[in-house]
C-alpha cells in the first residue's frame, strides 16, 4: 500500500488508491487458495516401509474353502467349509528386506514351505505378496500385520484374512 501511495504520485495509479488495493486483495486471495489447492493436490512421497522382518505368527483366522488344496495343506471339501481358527492360518518368517521389497518362506498347518515373495505400497503400511499357489494383499496396523489371500486354481477356491504378530 505505501509503495502504491508514492506510484500514485508519479501518475501510476489513479486517485483512488484504497479501492484499487481492495480491489487486488480478493484476487490475491483468489492466487494463494488456488496455491494451496494445487499442492495438495501433488501426490505425496513415498513413505517409508515397515520393516516386516521375522517370524509371524497368526493370532485371529477366517476363512472359506471349497475343494482340494494344491499344497496339500488342507483337506478336501465338497461343501463350502467356513472357519475360524488361527491353528489354520499359515505362518510367515521373512528374511531380507530391501527398501519395499522383502523375501521370505510361509508355512501351512500341514503342507511345504513355500518361498514368498512382496512388496510394500507407496504408503509404506499396505503390501502384496505371492507364493507358488497364490497372492495376497496385506496391511500394517500397529505391531501387527493383516494379509488376506484370495486362491482360484483348479478343483479349489478360497479366501481367507489372517491377523499376525511379530513372535
Amino acid at each position: 500500500m505505501e509503495i502504491a501511495r508514492h506510484l500514485g504520485a508519479f501518475g501510476i495509479f489513479d486517485d483512488n488508491l484504497e479501492c484499487a488495493a481492495t480491489v487486488e486483495e480478493p484476487k490475491m486471495r483468489l492466487l494463494a487458495f488456488a496455491a494451496l489447492l494445487a499442492a495438495a493436490a501433488t501426490p505425496a512421497l513415498a513413505a517409508e516401509p515397515f520393516n516386516i522382518l521375522g517370524t509371524w505368527i497368526p493370532v485371529s483366522h477366517a476363512a472359506a474353502r471349497i475343494g482340494t488344496t494344491p499344497s496339500g495343506a488342507y483337506g478336501t471339501y465338497t461343501k463350502p467349509s467356513l472357519v475360524r481358527d488361527k491353528g489354520l492360518g499359515w505362518n510367515y518368517t521373512f528374511d531380507k528386506q530391501d527398501g519395499a521389497a522383502f523375501s521370505g518362506i510361509s508355512h501351512g498347518p500341514k503342507g511345504k514351505p513355500e518361498m514368498t515373495v512382496g512388496v510394500f505400497r507407496m504408503d509404506g503400511r499396505r503390501f502384496v505378496l505371492s507364493t507358488d499357489s497364490g497372492n495376497a494383499s496385506g496391511e500394517v496396523n500397529g505391531d501387527e500385520i493383516e494379509i488376506c489371500w484370495t486362491d482360484n486354481v483348479p478343483n479349489y477356491i478360497a479366501a481367507s484374512c489372517t491377523t499376525y504378530e511379530r513372535k
